[in-house]
Order: C-alpha cells, then structure tokens, then sequence
C-alpha cells in the first residue's frame, strides 16, 4: 500500500543509480564505465602477444646481460 503514488501526483523518475549498466553523468560514473569497457575489451580479444613468448624474451634479454657482465 506504500508504494502507491497519490491521485494527481506523476510517477517518480528512475535514477541513473536504479540500472547500474546504464552511465551516469557524472565525470565518475563514465570513467568507471570507460574502465568496464576496456575490461570487456581485453577479456574477449586476448593478448597480441603469446605470454610464452613475452616470458622467454625476458630470459634472453636477462642471460644476454649476465653474460656480458660475467665475461667483460
């Protein structure tokens, strides 16, 4: 019974807060949803990259260095 609206009252606006899919206006909410997309982004094209070959770069550049210093 609360929740009707009184005779000749309109009905109340749904906030923007109501739907949390929906932006808000405010610098906040569509930084947050800027940050949601690119999430989305990321998750469904996956690296360009194979991780493998971004971990064995790193161990060639590491060996490279350690043998220059041990044999300089």
């Amino acid at each position: 019974m609360d929740d009707e609206i009184p005779a000749g009252q309109p009905a109340p606006k749904p906030k923007a807060s109501d739907n949390p899919d929906k932006p808000r206006s405010t610098r906040h909410g569509r930084r947050l949803q800027r940050i949601r997309e690119e999430i989305e982004r990321n998750r469904t094209e996956g690296p360009a990259i194979p991780t493998w070959v971004l971990a064995l770069t790193l161990v060639l550049i590491i060996a490279v260095m350690t043998a220059l210093v041990v044999y300089s």
